[in-house]
């Protein structure tokens, strides 16, 4: 394995350290030294900017050399940059926000005193800069970004995946924790779950403008799909977003989500944990009965079950009249 270097801080943003380390535990034991924390490495976890848990050495192996990870307690959880950007502007009750320079500021100064006008914000900016791609046609757009994507296209195309990824490890890990799964069949419909996500390339055209399957129009334009159970989102207007045009549209777009309609922790999970155990005593025609692996997969994975969604129609409540599976072939 090869050393990287990475940005490491705390919660609170406060001091930013550079290290190197081969894996993640070893990134954790030096996290330790040079926060001189009292704690062992193992009760401290890392994560992305965007809140993405680094939750194995597989997925750390992923993250390219200095990218900015934020370490945390054990049970604990630093909150986003957009989580930040959307708590202040809820707590100061102002609609707007100020554009340019001084949005940088909320990350790193009192954040109250930067809130002026977030309509100056989308209106302010120059939309015209929305069809640029390279960085050096719009560096502005890239500022403050830990990444050598060369192209607006390029580092969408990562941050989709990287939500798709984070749903694969929290799968895996659920069902790694169940002692009754029968191994061998958990552990073919992991590694075929994965091999589908190579194909796919981890769905990363999912925020890719120039991909004809992707969420938003040829523009880099999104549309709010509305909560789980609506056809389509009913604020007038809609809720869109440009993540293309702006720095600042970048930011903000993190805090919309890809939301499973079919709950994945409290259906699709428990769906797919009878099924290996059904499967394991079902024989028809003297044939063992199989787990559905396309159907998992989509309901996973893919737009048949995912909705990209505006965080104010993002409903955490129970998706009480969508069940899933049932996940058997026979």
């Amino acid at each position: 394995m090869a050393t990287k270097g990475f940005k490491v801080t705390d919660s609170e943003r406060k001091s930013r350290v550079g290290i190197a380390a081969k894996t993640l535990d070893d990134l954790k034991r030096k996290t330790v030294e040079k926060f001189k924390l009292e704690l062992p490495p193992d009760e401290i976890f890392l994560q992305t900017q965007d809140g993405t848990l680094v939750e194995n050495d597989e997925y750390f192996q992923t993250l390219h050399a200095q990218t900015l990870l934020i370490w945390v307690k054990n049970g604990e959880k630093a909150p986003t940059d957009a989580e930040i950007l959307y708590k202040t502007i809820r707590e100061v009750n102002d609609e707007y926000l100020s554009a340019g320079e001084k949005v940088q500021e909320f990350f790193t100064e009192k954040m109250k005193n930067k809130v002026f006008k977030l309509a100056e914000v989308l209106r302010g900016i120059d939309g015209d800069k929305a069809k640029f791609s390279l960085k050096c046609d719009h560096p502005e757009w890239f500022e403050g970004l830990d990444t050598n994507a060369k192209t607006k296209e390029d580092y969408m195309f990562r941050r989709a995946q990287d939500r798709i990824r984070t749903y694969f490890y929290k799968t895996r890990e659920e069902l790694l924790k169940e002692p009754t799964l029968p191994p061998n069949r958990l552990r073919s419909l992991v590694d075929e779950l994965q091999n589908r996500l190579k194909l796919s390339k981890f769905n990363g055209h999912f925020f890719d403008r120039s991909d004809n399957k992707s969420l938003c129009d040829e523009r880099g334009e999104f549309t709010c799909q509305g909560r789980w159970n609506k056809d389509m989102c009913l604020y007038s207007p809609q809720h869109r977003i440009n993540p293309y045009e702006s720095r600042e549209g970048r930011i903000i777009f993190q805090t919309w989500n890809l939301d499973h309609v079919i709950e994945r922790s409290r259906a699709v999970i428990p769906g797919i944990v009878k099924a290996l155990k059904d499967a394991e005593c079902t024989i028809v025609n003297d044939r063992e009965a199989s787990v559905d692996v396309k159907a998992i997969y989509n309901d996973l994975f893919t737009l048949h079950n995912l909705k990209f969604v505006h965080i104010v129609c993002h409903d955490k409540g129970r998706h009480s009249t969508k069940k899933a599976g049932p996940y058997l072939l026979y």
